[in-house]
């Protein structure tokens, strides 16, 4: 079995995804500087908001591996960096070390194919556009997009919207985006912001 450091974090990321991300923890600098300095990726963890990492005994079981594409240390001595994330990993049992930092057994989960933009998807990848447009510290972060790929349009959204972590991992789990299109095409109809 594969092991990995693990940050749980309240702000979520899938396979294609950037996130900004303040590193304040000792445990965290430490992983962050390991990964840097042997060019390994870790995996972010799914918590809800009013969680905090040190309290985390389990997490859900998918994770995403991701790898740092920028940093910078902060004179308050914080570490920002942004990370990309890689693949999708379900986690099956965590170790705490000395410091606090999570380490994690695991297994690849299935990835999601590419799924080509039709007529009823274009609408999520539309409005994810419009969302994007209209948030500089978002879009900043993505000199590429995958507008015309509903799996990549899909999972854009799971990490932005405020959907309950254990409805994110059920669709997550599922082999293909197909259930996560209908889910948020659904979602949309029903709140009336498909004709916004």
């Amino acid at each position: 079995m594969n092991t990995i450091a693990l940050l749980p974090h309240s702000q979520h990321i899938l396979p294609g995804g950037r996130l900004k991300l303040v590193i304040s923890r000792i445990c965290d600098i430490r992983m962050v500087t390991e990964a840097m300095a042997d060019e390994r990726p870790f995996a972010l963890g799914m918590i809800a908001p009013n969680h905090e990492p040190e309290t985390i005994s389990h997490i859900p079981a998918i994770a995403t591996t991701v790898s740092i594409i920028d940093f910078n240390a902060q004179d308050s001595g914080l570490l920002e960096v942004i990370v990309e994330g890689i693949d999708t990993i379900s986690v099956s049992t965590l170790t705490m070390a000395y410091d606090n930092l999570l380490t994690a057994a695991y297994e690849p989960c299935v990835q999601w194919l590419p799924i080509r933009i039709n007529y009823d998807s274009q609408l999520l990848a539309d409005k994810l556009q419009l969302l994007f447009n209209s948030i500089p510290d978002i879009s900043q972060l993505y000199q590429q997009t995958s507008y015309d790929n509903a799996a990549w349009v899909c999972q854009r959204w799971l990490e932005i919207l405020p959907i309950d972590i254990k409805y994110k991992q059920s669709l997550i789990h599922h082999p293909s985006a197909d259930m996560t299109i209908n889910f948020l095409l659904q979602l949309f109809q029903n709140h009336h912001l498909i004709n916004n």
